[in-house]
């Protein structure tokens, strides 16, 4: 699956690992998947920050609902069900917008359509920031399909010269 997401797509991935091991928690949820979508420079990033969903204020309301870990988390940390089902729909939501490939737009288009944790913690938190996810998909619809929006293309993994 992680061959259709862009490098961006797969920083996304990587940062909600490292958003987990900050936490010292031994999981992934989809919680960690918006922690590092509130740093996307693109329309994902954009949608979540004008909304006031930054990464210092959803992480505060996570820390409140679940808390921190009390010991750093060696070796791999797994991704929970949840998680790995927002990633599978991303491809959905690419697929959605005429697209085969999948950037941190299509993560979060997934993250707001459908979060299946038994406490969904990434929907809560968006709302204990004050927006709604109604409001950050429009916004996130707007940006990623504006005239004026940048192509969202893979990005090239190496360049020939003459």
């Amino acid at each position: 699956m992680f061959e259709r997401f862009t490098d961006s797509a797969r920083r996304t991935v990587v940062l909600a690992q490292e958003e987990a091991r900050m936490l010292n928690h031994d999981f992934v949820g989809t919680e960690h998947l918006l922690l590092a979508l509130t740093g996307d420079k693109g329309p994902a990033g954009q949608a979540l920050t004008g909304h006031d969903v930054t990464r210092d204020a959803a992480r505060g309301h996570i820390v409140e609902l679940i808390g921190e870990g009390f010991a750093p988390v060696p070796g791999h940390i797994p991704f929970l069900p949840a998680s790995r089902l927002v990633l599978q729909n991303a491809l959905r939501s690419a697929l959605g917008y005429g697209v085969n490939y999948i950037n941190p737009g299509h993560i979060l288009h997934a993250l707001l359509a459908g979060d299946t944790s038994t406490v969904p913690v990434a929907h809560e938190s968006i709302t204990a920031c004050g927006a709604t996810l109604e409001a950050i998909n429009q916004s996130l619809t707007e940006l990623m399909t504006a005239p004026d929006a940048p192509e969202a293309g893979p990005e090239p993994r190496f360049v020939l010269s003459a």
